[in-house]
């Protein structure tokens, strides 16, 4: 017999049935845990009796994968993760699986597989799609993962948000949608270049020549440029500034107003 506890619960795989009838002399074993439900207790493949601590008749996985769209869902015990195909088998050797949350046997940590990942998974495009129509974080977390802790979404956002490929995907996404409303980077220099001209405000003279200078590469601040861009250019702007700036016509057919 072999325990392990998860959040202060003790969890127990019985080597035979005479063992597991001296604990749970009531209790019976399913034969088949393909076809068993939430916490019943099961026969392994290795022979071996176990409790399915978790079981799922579907399977979302992130990378949507020919293997997982066919399975018939997916089971979790104190061991491991297994998914529900008639090839695959659900041992009970805890050497072989250092992380009980995922199919894999040889990722530890998943938080290093999202750091290493390259290319941007259905479920990443989705919250960075959230992201950009005005979720916040937390919210466009759960939304995507179907995720129901705060806590663990607000963690697990805020990793998303460290890389550069969920990054570029809401760049990419925010330039789709700026296009589709006419808004480009000339677009911006000459709203800024309005400002900095017509405003009666010295404030927004001064932020407006700031920004300018980002954009052109003269203010000496370079690496920040990268991660301007259209989304965060009106971002040293309150609303009040912008919406008080003098609205005067321009020469050389301008725009005329600012919005």
């Amino acid at each position: 017999m072999e325990k392990r506890t998860i959040k202060k619960i003790d969890h127990y795989v019985y080597d035979t049935i005479e063992e597991f009838k001296e604990h749970h002399p009531n209790l019976v074993v399913h034969p088949d845990w393909r076809i068993a439900d939430q916490g019943d207790w099961v026969y392994s493949d290795d022979d071996r009796i176990i409790q399915l601590i978790k079981v799922s008749k579907s399977v979302q996985h992130h990378s949507d994968r020919k293997n997982y769209k066919f399975a018939k869902g997916w089971v979790r015990t104190v061991v491991g993760s297994f998914i529900n195909r008639p090839n695959v088998i659900m041992d009970t050797d805890f050497d072989k699986h250092p992380n009980r949350y995922t199919f894999s046997t040889k990722i530890k940590n998943t938080s290093d597989l999202v750091k290493k990942r390259k290319k941007i998974t259905n479920k990443e495009k989705e919250f960075a799609t959230n992201i950009v129509v005005g979720m916040g974080a937390v919210k466009a977390y759960k939304n995507a993962y179907k995720e129901i802790s705060d806590q663990k979404a607000r963690k697990k956002a805020t990793v998303l948000l460290k890389q550069e490929r969920v990054m570029n995907e809401i760049e990419k996404s925010v330039l789709d949608v700026a296009k589709g409303l006419g808004i480009d980077h000339e677009y911006i220099l000459n709203k800024l270049k309005h400002l900095a001209d017509y405003s009666e405000d010295d404030n927004i003279v001064l932020q407006s020549a700031k920004e300018l200078g980002k954009i052109v590469g003269t203010s000496g601040n370079l690496v920040k440029q990268k991660e301007t861009g259209l989304l965060g250019v009106f971002q040293g702007f309150s609303q009040d500034q912008l919406e008080g700036a003098k609205k005067q016509p321009q020469i050389n057919g301008e725009i005329n107003e600012v919005s």
